[in-house]
């Protein structure tokens, strides 16, 4: 069995409410910049710089928000355990977005949208639980 372990930020914006951010993956479906945790490199060392490589912003993280997402999935015919942790945090709502080559684009979605439009049920739920922590926490104004 083969594993990975990657690290990422769910990255919102309060644009009158609160927005997150997807990048449009060439498979079709919507993630979160995310990546492998390079030799030497700490969770959130990984996550930050994934965020920026992917998205060209950088990100205030909150702290107390972490998440871990464990799944099977399938590449080229090899099964493969993967585990992601995933940080939070937000951009000014004027900040903008540039993509890396390995993303066709990126949207913006409100909670309800992201509900509407995400493919997998752990996306949904790890996306509601950084809402309620964005309006526990004071974030949304």
């Amino acid at each position: 069995m083969k594993e990975e372990i990657s690290s990422g930020i769910i990255i919102f914006r309060n644009k009158g409410k609160i927005e997150f951010l997807f990048l449009k993956r060439r498979e079709g479906f919507l993630d979160m910049p995310k990546g492998h945790i390079e030799k030497g490199e700490s969770e959130l060392i990984a996550a930050k710089r994934e965020a920026l490589e992917e998205t060209g912003l950088t990100v205030n993280l909150l702290e107390g928000f972490r998440e871990l997402q464990e799944y099977w999935y399938t590449y080229e015919g090899e099964k493969i355990w993967k585990k992601v942790s995933l940080y939070l945090g937000n951009v000014s709502d004027n900040s903008e977005v540039h993509i890396s080559q390995e993303h066709t684009g990126f949207v913006w979605l409100s909670l309800d949208e992201s509900m509407k439009s995400l493919s997998f049920q752990n996306q949904k739920e790890i996306i509601r639980k950084a809402y309620d922590f964005i309006i526990a926490n004071g974030q949304y104004k």
